[in-house]
């Protein structure tokens, strides 16, 4: 298995998406925010199952870069626990928040986003 299918592993998006989202998580956690920013280019060129959860999806990750690249201890990404536990439980916490029944797509997709991230981190932790 290669490096970017351990990275990928149990991540909501699949085949060329699924690598197109480890090269972008792995540029922006390595701080190449150019390098981000082109893969997220990329990556909204993908077909997704729903263009609403598309948008939601690319919401998050466009979200997540500006929180990075910006550092601010006020955004949640910047704030989380970087613990193995931790992680199960906002991954855990996001799939419950999916599963009710008021969601739209765009929110399934943005949760959907956030759970490929922290579970991106999982994988880095455990490879």
């Amino acid at each position: 298995m290669t490096m970017t299918n351990k990275l990928g592993k149990k991540l909501s998006v699949t085949g060329k998406t699924r690598d197109m989202i480890v090269s972008f998580f792995d540029n922006l956690f390595d701080r190449k925010f150019s390098d981000a920013e082109k893969e997220l280019e990329n990556i909204k060129g993908r077909k997704f199952p729903d263009e609403e959860y598309q948008q939601g999806y690319l919401n998050a990750l466009e979200g997540l870069l500006l929180s990075v690249r910006s550092g601010d201890e006020r955004d949640f990404y910047n704030r989380l626990s970087m613990s193995g536990k931790t992680y199960d439980e906002y991954i855990k916490s996001f799939k419950e928040f999916r599963k009710l029944p008021v969601r739209t797509q765009f929110d399934q997709g943005y949760f959907s986003a956030w759970m490929d991230v922290i579970q991106y981190r999982v994988n880095l932790e455990t490879n």
